[in-house]
């Protein structure tokens, strides 16, 4: 029987349409730091296959994020290319964005990752089973 690498299934959801889907999901330091959060290479997950209100999403999120700041594990900066074509998009520049660990307010197995524009949270990183876990907390 041959054995198969530890992968472990991210769901990436975007609130800023500025932000670069794909530049985000297929970006290796990106992954490297999911890495380091879930301990095992992400395979990343289209939300698709959830059925969610990605503006009431995108508020709880945010107030997981508020709440729960002094939680926050690890902040790195976005890949370069990732900033300069979020801003690009926007038509102005700005503070770098970031990607935020954080152990949430809510009981999940895994910490969850943000990126943030300073506080704004901007798109949201999640392990499928947390993620279904905060869908039913949410709504």
């Amino acid at each position: 029987m041959k054995e198969t690498e530890d992968v472990v299934e991210v769901v990436y959801v975007r609130f800023d349409k500025s932000l670069d889907y794909k530049g985000v999901v297929n970006s290796v330091p990106v992954k490297k730091f999911l890495e380091s959060v879930f301990g095992d290479y992400p395979n990343m997950v289209s939300p698709k296959k959830f059925e969610f209100d990605r503006d009431k999403l995108g508020e709880f999120i945010q107030d997981q994020y508020d709440v729960s700041k002094e939680y926050v594990m690890d902040v790195q900066n976005v890949p370069e290319i990732i900033n300069s074509e979020y801003y690009k998009e926007l038509g102005e520049s700005g503070e770098h964005l970031t990607l935020c660990e954080f152990e949430t307010e809510i009981l999940l197995d895994d910490h969850i990752v943000t990126i943030n524009r300073g506080d704004k949270v901007l798109g949201v990183f999640a392990a499928d089973l947390d993620f279904e876990h905060i869908l039913d907390e949410y709504e």
